[in-house]
């Protein structure tokens, strides 16, 4: 079980539980992508030849990660969680093996996410954000991004990829949702998935990091947006932001 403090990348990818979970988990998802939300991958050529990249997507699903993973294979990434997602007894063991890496909070933060962002690097070339930061389900207006993400590749000097989940409203009869034994379910959105071009740091972005992430940021939300825009992503799907599973330290002491 995590511990704060502790390691925050626990595992190899090549510890055969972890790796025969990761297996059995995207297996599944797979056939979860195919038969509700008839996934459509587009861009994965983006990819190719990449030695090292960060990863950027919005946060519209549950299952983003599992989406997310399916549409780069066979590319593989960390991904980044809250660290309160790891802290939970089971859930937080069983996607660590995954490959989720909890961000800490508190001083030196950046410091330890730099340190394992390299070790990121040298083994799949990859690390995942979600820049928005939360949840918010079904939206197709992308919030704000925090500069976390680019303000890392702009100080390793690695491109920023984009992957931009659009959701497209299906319907039955006219409607978005059916009567199931009475109860009402929502119809689950078609989903594509576009992996957009590399967004690489110039090199004087090195010399003045901070101020070159929030340029980076808000370049690299302009295009997600475009991408749904152009790819006819719904917007009237929003139900607004997900709770967390956990609180955080100082919202329970308010």
């Amino acid at each position: 079980m995590y511990r704060k403090g502790a390691p925050i990348i626990g595992w190899s990818p090549r510890f055969i539980p972890a790796l025969a979970m990761f297996h059995f988990a995207l297996s599944a998802v797979r056939v979860c992508d195919w038969v509700i939300y008839r996934v459509r991958v587009l861009g994965r050529e983006h990819l190719r030849g990449l030695p090292a990249a960060v990863v950027v997507s919005n946060h519209t699903l549950l299952f983003d990660p599992g989406i997310v993973a399916h549409a780069i294979r066979p590319r593989r990434t960390y991904f980044t969680m809250l660290e309160e997602t790891a802290l939970i007894p089971y859930l937080g063991t069983f996607v660590r093996l995954l490959g989720a890496v909890p961000i800490p909070q508190g001083p030196g933060s950046l410091r330890i996410l730099d340190q394992a962002a390299g070790s990121a690097f040298s083994t799949f070339g990859l690390i995942h954000f979600f820049p928005e930061g939360e949840l918010s389900l079904q939206n197709q207006d992308l919030q704000p991004f925090h500069p976390g993400a680019f303000l890392l590749a702009c100080r390793r000097g690695v491109p920023v990829v984009p992957v931009t989940t659009v959701l497209h409203q299906r319907l039955w009869r006219g409607r978005g949702w059916v009567r199931v034994a009475g109860r009402t379910v929502r119809l689950p959105p078609r989903l594509t998935i576009v992996i957009g071009e590399p967004i690489c740091p110039r090199e004087e972005d090195r010399r003045s990091p901070v101020r070159a992430a929030r340029v980076m940021a808000d370049r690299v939300r302009e295009r997600m947006q475009a991408a749904i825009d152009r790819h006819g992503g719904c917007k009237t799907m929003g139900r607004g932001l997900m709770p967390r599973l956990v609180k955080r330290d100082e919202e329970q002491s308010a």
